[in-house]
């Protein structure tokens, strides 16, 4: 199979975690990663969080993700791969053939995925669900970060800690309700 990225570069499988095998470029070092295996693996190792966090805190890698902006093609069947977000705090993005369930991972997303605590995750990614929660995260924080840059950073502190406080009270409904009363 050649690799999506970059012509004419064949790719070799190569472990990408122990057990883990995908077919990596020797040129830009994507991997294609069947979720088939990976569920496989993932099942079989019954992933030790707390050894493999500690290990990517060792290493202390803080190398960036390449995140690929153009549309790939599957290496196996040439089909448009879809993007999908990892997160609402990154800005990186898997790309998946849904006809082969193949993910192609650019350069440093594995490491990427185990420093967000979301390789034991990955289909997770894929769903509807994971999706629309990450554009609600991203709404809300264009939201905070609109309302602290109108009060500031103070205002906007304590403004949020009181809609915390109006939120877990007994009476919200009648507080709003006052709140909005004006006698003009």
């Amino acid at each position: 199979m050649n690799c999506p990225q970059c012509r004419g570069y064949q790719l070799e499988p190569k472990e990408i975690e122990s057990g883990l095998v995908g077919a990596v470029c020797p040129k830009c070092e994507g991997a294609l990663l069947s979720l088939m295996n990976y569920r496989f693996w993932n099942d079989r190792n019954a992933l030790d969080v707390k050894t493999i966090n500690s290990e990517v805190e060792v290493e202390e890698i803080h190398q960036e993700a390449v995140d690929n902006s153009s549309a790939l093609a599957c290496p196996k069947c040439s089909r448009f791969m879809s993007k999908f977000n990892i997160g609402s705090s990154s800005s990186n993005r898997i790309d998946l053939c849904t006809g082969c369930d193949e993910a192609w991972l650019d350069k440093g997303e594995w490491r990427l995925l185990k420093q967000l605590d979301l390789h034991g995750k990955l289909p997770k990614i894929f769903t509807d669900a994971w999706q629309r929660n990450i554009r609600l995260k991203r709404q809300e924080q264009h939201l905070d970060d609109r309302y602290e840059a109108l009060l500031g950073v103070d205002d906007f502190a304590k403004v949020t800690e009181f809609k915390q406080w109006l939120a877990q009270h007994s009476k919200a409904t009648e507080i709003r309700h006052f709140l909005n009363v004006k006698f003009d």
